[in-house]
């Protein structure tokens, strides 16, 4: 196989596809790896065009498939980087790169490519369906299926939500097992006995999470030693996208199925170790095949963006974990007309914000002052106008403990709040949060309300025709059948509009409407407290916290954004949900984990630290690192993450406490613009 593809793409290609796609593709780096035919690991810096990339080499395989059976397999992390990149594809000039989307190929995430090829089979295999893989979906499902003894027993141990979570599979040699959470060595308790028959039921009808996908996948690869050379010949090339988000139980179930030392079967991989931020999340280990890897171990390093300037490039050099040479891909051309979103045609100032404890809430409208003076009015105008506040530490302050988190800042800040973290205590409640949500997303809004109604059908033990609970699927189909779907879209349309105030009378007739629709008895006292009238207060936020938003015009809008005086919004937020984005203008606030973020992170900023005290130096002679450079590789990706956002304007917070006057005179040679708002306010 790797001879028929050997040298198959040539510089003449390129040059081709350059033209027709109005692509710049004239730096050594990139017209290597378009024209490599061969397993190799690719690092793409922030801003890279790393997609643009990944969709430029599939065009240009597409042209030149000449296999009816065999395909190209490219996977994502994630849904919206699988989008991404069939966006790119479907909005080509090339006519060839739509055969991408159909057979013999595939394009999906990781997940969609263990269930479709191996997982799914496997299951099928005995006459089980698969219903639904969905964990948050099938936690909820078994909470409501577990006798009230079982979920009192749940609740008392920790929030269902999070206890639930844990129910996992594992594998035995070809044996798959429950691990029931809370019962580590088993019981012959009632509460175990009923928690484990009830995952064993839905898994028997079809119901799961997404981890027991790879259980099973692992489970067919072991039982069929065929089926890896099988997906290899239907799959000679391969392409993976988000490398660093990979976990470790990923990417050795793909490491098994696409072995990168074995020069019959192309891999090739794209990523950034430098903003691995998902490590540890849901308990789970990152991947080492990747993200272990340094600079030099790279079969290609992509160190030129074209989201900054060389001005922010080199502030972000410091902390970058695999010390990548940042350099800015913008043209003499291109700087000169970034300046005309700056308010009088000049460069940016990026700054340093020094703050004290009383003047702490003054940091996010000092902010959105230095933007508002530094960008033009038609830039401030514009709709795609991005500007955010970012955290590492987002989650509930605890009036009890010593800490530093985005609340500490901005009173109304609530991640719980958030689109997609939001979680209703009624349902009038997530009337009123989606009608004074400033997001216009429609869409988005009645996904949140079906997800109430299905919440209320459980607690209301209303099933469908075949005796379970609702899914979304299942809904809409028992809906049709009862032509009761035009009256619950009208419903929700209703609920949803601003020309029906959200009085008594009229939340007592929605839900008239809604028993009717559904034919339940909403009289149990679940369901009953569930969908009870109330009025909505606003959270009244940390009272140790002062903002003086009125001398600055904000004004406090839900979902955590801001509105200035001149019109934009500034939004807050956490590193981890701001990764993979672009803004206008990122300001990176310190907080505490354990130890303050940034304090720890200055001698990077600075270049004071010496080039033996870089974490990085070393690595893979001391395996055995200290909590110090833990803490330190966390810190530096976080940080990392955060200041490459911006293509405009970067600006950090800190207190002065935790910033000498010697640190501050070496940033200021960095090019940072000091503001000091206890001199400010003096």
């Amino acid at each position: 196989m790797q001879s028929l593809l050997e040298r198959l793409i040539t510089k003449q290609d390129i040059a081709d596809i350059a033209a027709s796609e109005n692509l710049i593709l004239d730096d050594e780096d990139r017209i290597a790896i378009l024209e490599s035919m061969e397993s190799i690991d690719v690092q793409a810096c922030p801003g890279s065009g790393k997609t643009t990339l990944i969709a430029t080499k599939l065009i240009l395989l597409a042209k030149k498939w000449r296999f009816e059976h065999r395909g190209i397999c490219v996977l994502s992390h994630t849904n919206v980087a699988k989008d991404e990149i069939i966006e790119r594809l479907k909005n080509s000039k090339t006519i060839e790169a739509q055969r991408l989307l159909s057979y013999p190929h595939f394009i999906g995430t990781i997940q969609e490519f263990m269930g479709k090829y191996i997982a799914f089979p496997l299951i099928r295999s005995d006459g089980t369906k698969v219903k639904l893989v969905d964990t948050d979906n099938c936690v909820n499902l078994i909470y409501a299926n577990l006798r009230q003894s079982t979920r009192t027993y749940i609740d008392n141990k920790s929030q269902y939500s999070n206890a639930l979570y844990d129910f996992n599979l594992s594998l035995d040699g070809t044996s798959v097992s429950i691990n029931v959470p809370t019962f580590p060595n088993g019981s012959t308790s009632q509460s175990y006995n009923d928690l484990k028959a009830v995952r064993e039921r839905m898994i028997a009808e079809g119901y799961y999470f997404y981890r027991d996908i790879y259980i099973f996948a692992e489970k067919a690869l072991i039982e069929n030693e065929e089926l890896r050379v099988t997906l290899c010949n239907r799959f000679p090339c391969a392409f993976f996208d988000e490398m660093q988000d990979t976990q470790k139980y990923q990417d050795e179930l793909l490491l098994q199925i696409f072995p990168l030392d074995e020069p019959e079967w192309i891999v090739q991989r794209f990523g950034d170790p430098d903003q691995a931020i998902f490590h540890g999340i849901g308990g789970e280990e990152a991947n080492s095949s990747f993200n272990g890897k340094s600079v030099a171990d790279m079969d290609y390093v992509v160190n030129k963006s074209h989201r900054f300037t060389d001005e922010i490039a080199l502030k972000i050099r410091g902390v970058s974990f695999n010390q990548v040479l940042l350099e800015t891909e913008l043209s003499d051309n291109s700087k000169e007309e970034r300046k005309q979103f700056h308010a009088d045609g000049s460069n940016f100032e990026h700054t340093l914000i020094i703050y004290r404890d009383e003047t702490r809430g003054d940091v996010i409208p000092k902010f959105s002052d230095i933007v508002s003076r530094q960008f033009s009015e038609m830039h401030k105008r514009s709709d795609k106008f991005c500007i955010k506040v970012v955290g590492a530490v987002g989650n509930e302050i605890d009036p009890e403990r010593e800490e530093l988190k985005i609340g500490h800042y901005w009173v109304d800040y609530d991640k719980t709040k958030a689109k997609n973290n939001f979680k209703e205590d009624s349902f009038i409640e997530a009337v009123y949060y989606c009608r004074k949500s400033s997001s216009d997303d429609w869409a988005a809004n009645y996904k949140l309300l079906t997800k109430c109604i299905l919440t209320l059908l459980r607690s209301a033990n209303k099933k469908d025709t075949e005796g379970k609970y609702f899914t979304g699927t299942s809904m809409r189909e028992y809906l049709k059948d009862k032509d009761g779907w035009d009256s619950y879209r009208k419903l929700i349309h209703m609920l949803l509009s601003d020309d029906c105030r959200v009085d008594q009378e009229f939340w007592n007739d929605s839900i008239q409407v809604l028993v009717k629709i559904f034919e339940f008895d909403a009289s149990s006292s679940e369901a009953d407290e569930y969908l009870a009238f109330h009025e909505v207060q606003e959270p009244a936020g940390a009272e140790h916290v002062e903002n003086n938003a009125d001398e600055y015009s904000l004004n406090s809008l839900p979902e955590s954004k801001i509105r200035h005086r001149d019109g934009f919004l500034v939004e807050v937020s956490t590193i981890h949900a701001v990764k993979g984005e672009t803004h206008d203008a990122t300001l990176v606030l310190e907080t505490k984990n354990h130890c303050f973020d940034l304090e720890t992170m200055i001698p990077y900023l600075t270049g004071d630290l010496p080039n033996h005290d870089h974490p990085n130096v070393g690595l893979r002679e001391n395996p055995h690192h200290s909590a110090s450079f833990r803490a330190n590789q966390k810190f530096m990706r976080q940080f990392y993450v955060a200041m490459s956002r911006p293509k405009h304007l970067l600006c950090l917070a800190v207190h002065s406490d935790r910033i000498t006057q010697e640190q501050r005179a070496s940033m200021e040679v960095a090019g940072w613009q000091m503001r000091d708002l206890v001199l400010d306010s003096s």
